[in-house]
């Protein structure tokens, strides 16, 4: 009788709902939010998982696309949910590298390497023949003055004075940078794992898991939702109802911010249901989050 009493107070408290009357008591998102804000236990990953988690998404390394594939895969590995990860946008690309190869006669490769993981080559047939001491002499000029900008602060003053100092090469340099910047521009979403939800007993309602299934979809909504949280530092959590797309509105969202450096330059997350394993999903969140941070600021 008193456990029956405490459930019927949690009720009217709005910590416990009924579904519908056959159904018993469940959490509802308020009973939810207040486990995970004021009950819930750090979840631990152990040493070996952490360690070789670290090493799948490393093992990606020097190709962006690859090391956000293993992310997402490896996220929905461990949370047996859907993962989403936002790629990096142009704002955030960093010129890196220049290489110019001296070929037989009039050619030069170049290679132009934009962080993060963006690799451009193209062969060049030159009016003038050059030697190997101003190919050499160009290729340190040019690194020393781009090395460490960003795309915000590239523009037409600096793309003309390339042009103007540095004439057919300098012109394949901006083509080049133009070309990395249109092919990778604006933000890309990766998921992983949306079988996971048909798993669930929530989504046995097949237009239910439809309607998720086609939200996830929508590239704009799903910016959108994750941008929400891009200026929070740390894993965030949103349940149920605080999700403003209603076909969400059955799942908890949990994101975290990942870095270059210091600065942030994308977005991962999980989405499953409202009675989700939140110390567990957290923790991966956190440790997916910290490992492609580590990795895409030691590539830099």
């Amino acid at each position: 009788a008193t456990i029956r009493n405490e459930m019927a107070d949690l009720e009217d408290m709005g910590y416990l709902e009924q579904p519908h009357t056959s159904a018993g008591r469940i959490p509802s998102d308020k009973g939810y939010r207040f486990y995970v804000d004021a009950l819930l236990e750090p979840h631990s990953i152990s040493m070996p998982e952490l360690g070789e988690i670290r090493k799948k998404i490393i093992g990606a390394q020097l190709n962006l696309d690859r090391s956000i594939h293993e992310a997402a895969r490896i996220l929905a590995l461990l949370t047996g949910s859907i993962s989403l990860v936002v790629t990096p946008s142009t704002d955030h690309l960093v010129f890196q590298h220049l290489q110019l190869v001296s070929l037989e006669d009039t050619g030069i490769l170049v290679t132009l390497v934009l962080h993060p993981g963006i690799v451009k080559n193209k062969l060049i047939q030159t009016e003038q023949k050059y030697t190997s001491e101003q190919i050499n002499e160009i290729s340190l000029t040019l690194n020393h003055k781009l090395k460490g900008i960003t795309y915000r602060e590239l523009g037409p003053t600096i793309f003309a004075e390339i042009i103007r100092d540095y004439g057919e090469i300098g012109r394949v340099l901006v083509e080049l940078v133009l070309q990395g910047l249109s092919e990778e521009n604006g933000e890309q979403v990766y998921a992983s794992g949306a079988v996971n939800i048909l798993s669930q007993p929530e989504f046995r309602d097949v237009e239910r898991a439809k309607a998720l299934l086609e939200a996830l979809e929508e590239k704009d909504r799903i910016l959108n939702l994750l941008s929400s949280s891009s200026g929070v530092s740390g894993v965030q959590v949103m349940i149920g109802q605080e999700n403003i797309h209603t076909a969400m509105q059955d799942c908890s969202l949990v994101t975290c911010t990942y870095y270059v450096d210091d600065n942030v330059v994308g977005t991962l997350g999980v989405i499953g249901p409202t009675r989700m394993d939140y110390g567990k999903v957290m923790a991966a969140v956190s440790l997916v989050s910290s490992s492609l941070s580590t990795l895409l600021s030691e590539q830099k």
